[in-house]
């Protein structure tokens, strides 16, 4: 791409009212151009505060995920970004059976991950202040970065909420953090996550899909701080509480005793993710009703193989004047496109005000474009040998315009099954180590993906069984040979 088709490029890029300026990276020898875009602060606000937070360094090493259309967020990994989109924006599991939110809204969330439900507090009262409970220390960092990035009021605190002030051991499962707890039981969880994989369409049972939720489930160890939830809010001075979201894997219990009887009249509305161990169930539902809340329950029909309930209560006379949103989800603020939304838009523009020019292989945001890399990225592999494989793969599940270095998993439509048929597919031709499953939730572009699979080589030796350290912290493979 010569350097007058560039430039053409960049000024038919910045005739589009969200972008503010713009250069185009000429790609040569394989490498794929690259255009890297100044975003309108009052046009595309959520891009531009997202590339100065990038450029700040607080992204660290999360990456940004985009599962809808109006939405960008920092996660640590897409494939639970897309899950808890899901089950947050999409299926709605929070907001019903009476529980609602007034303007205004105090809320406690209770076992935040990345934030996603906060957004959603968010978008449906306009001026909430949040106070997000996550002990994760990644996790909380996200979650700190989508608040800011969507410009909700929230505190995030790094620590869990319990019985007591304590210390506790917690467990955190990197690749699927949304299973990660105190109580946290190896065998256990690893059942919950096969019962919920089993449920999808097409679902079978086998190796692969042992592999694949077992890499899920590979642990670390740490030690985290605990409060009460009477603790805090005596310090942040929470004369109500809204909505109490509970979502902390198997700890439930503990936190509902961190109530003191002065707190409990004060709290309106409690939605609550229950595990149904021992009676746990009912002793919630007990507990609930004799503290004056109307309850009800239901289990997700995708979580009828695990112990997983959701548990709504609420306060009749507090809610009675509350407004309903009319659909699953009510935007506050118009934060402008995301990148998703932009680059569609970008390249329909291209291609109507001149097609000669012809379009980028991707689009990049920064603040100013003496934040713009000068060179580009590096020439994806050859779709030969092993790679070829990886190809002809990738284009049996999501045909062969999408063997491109970045076309991602996930985009594309992949799912945990999707990911199983790949995993099989690839060990039958070039070995089991050939491309471990991780990878596909982690960095799940096809250059990505074909990289390491170049990278990898049948010999290599499996990793050593056994605990062993790292940066401080307990890390177990229990299930990383099934």
């Amino acid at each position: 791409m010569d350097s007058d088709r560039t430039s053409l490029m960049a000024r038919l890029l910045c005739t589009h009212p969200a972008v503010t300026a713009a250069t185009v990276t000429a790609g040569a020898d394989g490498r794929e151009s690259v255009a890297w875009l100044v975003p309108d602060p009052s046009r595309a606000p959520l891009l531009h505060r997202a590339a100065a937070l990038e450029a700040t360094g607080r992204l660290g090493t999360l990456g940004w995920h985009e599962p809808a259309d109006d939405l960008r967020v920092a996660g640590v990994n897409r494939s639970e970004t897309d899950f808890l989109y899901r089950e947050i924006f999409a299926g709605n599991a929070y907001f019903k059976h009476g529980v609602t939110l007034p303007p205004d809204a105090v809320v406690v969330d209770a076992g935040a991950n990345i934030g996603m439900f906060t957004l959603a507090v968010a978008r449906r009262s306009p001026g909430a202040r949040v106070i997000a409970v996550e002990p994760v220390e990644e996790l909380a960092a996200a979650a700190a970065v989508n608040a800011e990035l969507h410009g909700v009021d929230a505190v995030v605190l790094r620590c869990a909420l319990g019985r007591a002030e304590s210390e506790t051991d917690f467990t955190y499962y990197p690749h699927n953090s949304v299973m990660s707890g105190g109580f946290a039981q190896a065998d256990e969880d690893l059942d919950v996550l096969r019962g919920y994989l089993l449920t999808g369409e097409g679902a079978e049972d086998g190796a692969h899909l042992d592999r694949l939720a077992a890499d899920r489930m590979t642990a670390v160890r740490r030690r985290v701080p605990t409060t009460t939830l009477t603790r805090i809010a005596a310090e942040h001075g929470l004369t109500r509480i809204d909505l109490l979201k509970v979502d902390v894997e198997k700890a439930e219990a503990q936190v509902l005793d961190g109530i003191d009887a002065a707190l409990w009249p004060r709290i309106d509305r409690i939605v609550m993710e229950v595990h149904d161990i021992d009676g746990r169930l009912a002793s919630v539902l007990g507990t609930l009703t004799a503290q004056g809340f109307s309850v009800t329950h239901e289990q997700d029909p995708r979580l009828t193989l695990t112990p997983c309930h959701h548990v709504y209560a609420h306060r009749p006379e507090a809610t009675a004047h509350d407004r309903e949103p009319s659909s699953g989800t009510v935007t506050a603020v118009d934060h402008g496109p995301n990148l998703r939304t932009l680059d569609r838009e970008l390249r329909a523009l291209l291609t109507r005000e001149d097609p000669s020019a012809g379009t980028p292989g991707r689009f990049v945001v920064v603040p100013g474009l003496d934040k713009a890399i000068t060179e580009s990225p590096a020439p994806a592999p050859d779709a030969t040998g092993r790679t070829g494989h990886l190809a002809e793969i990738w284009a049996g599940l999501f045909g062969s315009q999408a063997v491109r270095p970045d076309a991602d998993f996930f985009d594309l439509g992949g799912d945990s099954l999707t990911a199983v048929r790949l995993l099989a597919q690839v060990e039958e031709r070039l070995g089991e180590d050939a491309l471990t499953p991780d990878l596909i939730f982690t960095d799940g572009t096809f250059g990505g993906l074909a990289a390491a699979i170049e990278a990898s080589a049948p010999e290599r030796a499996s990793a050593a069984a056994g605990t062993h350290r790292a940066g401080g912290e307990e890390r177990s493979p229990e299930h990383g040979d099934l």
